[in-house]
């Protein structure tokens, strides 16, 4: 192993073919970690929608026009995600960085998520106030310097959260980093995981697409948001959508397990 300061470049393609080899070899162990977090993210996709669009409960924003308006259902699936998807992602991360050992050592799994939603909720933070002024920006009798200066800030605080990854697999192994520690740890392969969660994430992604999208087609359904979705339509959305998520979840974290393993003689 290499001594803690040597400068390390971690392998995209080895760290890539790792990650499929980890998720998609071992789907038993998979399913086994990932079952109760898939029937929650299954049942705030469906149940919602169901008893709005098909149950008659009309208290809730209809689906004509409003797909990609807020609405409660919208609210809950994403709460529901958001606690589902980092629990899951805690468990995912701790199978992969104590495959060794077996299991986890007990007592770990709370601390860890709670910092997960941390984590998770910061950067949702920083896209949200980026988004807010890209839209000032947008707006009439501004500057334009400002919506380049914004552009410019969405793209490096895109690579900003990259920089500090390592910070997951450290809270899942019960060993927390600082942002300071977790940043000078990745240097030198922000690009590299960047570059290698792509890849390992777009394929999953772009699938799950391409079948709802021929979903779209074989149910003759306008995707104007004018036409209420047929409900068979409407469930087989809800389960690729979540499974694809656990999916990205799981692939993701193999590919920033992998990094931290390599760079753990950095860590601090």
């Amino acid at each position: 192993m290499a001594a803690a300061g040597t400068r390390i470049k971690v392998p995209v393609a080895e760290i890539m073919v790792e990650a499929y080899r980890g998720v998609f070899g071992q789907l038993n162990l998979l399913l086994e970690t990932a079952w109760l977090p898939l029937l929650l993210l299954l049942a705030a996709a469906i149940l919602p929608g169901y008893l709005h669009l098909y149950g008659g409960l009309v208290a809730w924003p209809s689906w004509r026009g409003d797909r990609f308006g807020l609405s409660i259902e919208n609210a809950i699936e994403a709460a529901t995600g958001l606690l589902c998807l980092t629990a899951f992602a805690v468990r995912w991360y701790q199978v992969t960085l104590f495959a060794a050992s077996g299991r986890a050592p007990p007592g770990l799994f709370l601390g860890a998520w709670l910092r997960f939603l941390l984590y998770t909720l910061l950067l949702y933070l920083i896209a949200a106030l980026l988004i807010l002024v890209l839209l000032i920006s947008d707006q009439d009798g501004v500057p334009d310097f400002v919506g380049l200066v914004a552009g410019i800030a969405m793209m490096v605080a895109w690579l900003a959260p990259v920089r500090c990854m390592l910070l997951f697999p450290a809270a899942a192994t019960g060993k927390p980093l600082s942002i300071a520690a977790a940043w000078r740890s990745l240097g030198g392969n922000t690009w590299r995981l960047f570059v290698s969660v792509m890849l390992v994430s777009i394929p999953v992604v772009l699938v799950t697409a391409m079948i709802v999208s021929a979903f779209f087609a074989g149910f003759h359904i306008d995707q104007s948001g004018d036409q209420l979705p047929p409900l068979g339509f409407f469930l087989l959305r809800a389960v690729l959508s979540s499974c694809g998520n656990v999916l990205v979840v799981a692939l993701c974290a193999a590919v920033i397990a992998g990094f931290y393993r390599r760079l753990e003689t950095r860590v601090a």
